[in-house]
């Protein structure tokens, strides 16, 4: 049997669908949720340069009813991203879940993420971190700013 897909269906295919093939194995389901989130801000950057060039709001950032969708907020400073990413009660549960940050102080959860995830995260669009850290304002925000390839 030949399967046939369209150039639509092909531009359609998440990484979340591709998380099997060797070069998303390695990824857990929410840094594949921040590929998307970077591949769907690159886009409308692509669309108007001048796309989100304001610093986020910290209270929509923490915010889990009313503020940014996935407490996340994707600047644009013209040679670089910061991509912020609140965090809510949730995260922290479904992190602490985890093995490799049970016994963790908060702060050193999110160093762990920035520094262990966040270079693949970078590597997916070329990019290299440049800066990062976190704000600790009555919840923690992370906060990792990359700058975008030369495409000269």
């Amino acid at each position: 049997m030949k399967i046939i897909i369209t150039e639509r269906q092909l531009e359609e295919i998440n990484r979340f669908q591709l998380k099997d093939t060797p070069q998303y194995r390695g990824c857990l389901m929410s840094d594949l949720t921040r590929m998307e989130l970077i591949d769907n801000f690159l886009q409308k950057l692509n669309d108007n340069p001048e796309y989100n060039t304001e610093q986020p709001n910290y209270e929509m950032l923490l915010d889990d009813w009313d503020g940014y969708d996935d407490q996340v907020y994707i600047q644009n400073k013209g040679e670089s991203i910061v991509f912020w990413e609140g965090w809510v009660r949730s995260c922290w549960d479904a992190a602490f879940q985890k093995p490799q940050y049970k016994g963790l102080k908060k702060s050193e959860v999110i160093n762990k993420i920035i520094e262990e995830r966040f270079p693949r995260i970078a590597e997916e669009f070329g990019m290299e971190i440049i800066d990062y850290g976190y704000i600790d304002d009555d919840g923690y925000i992370m906060y990792i700013e990359m700058k975008k390839p030369n495409n000269e």
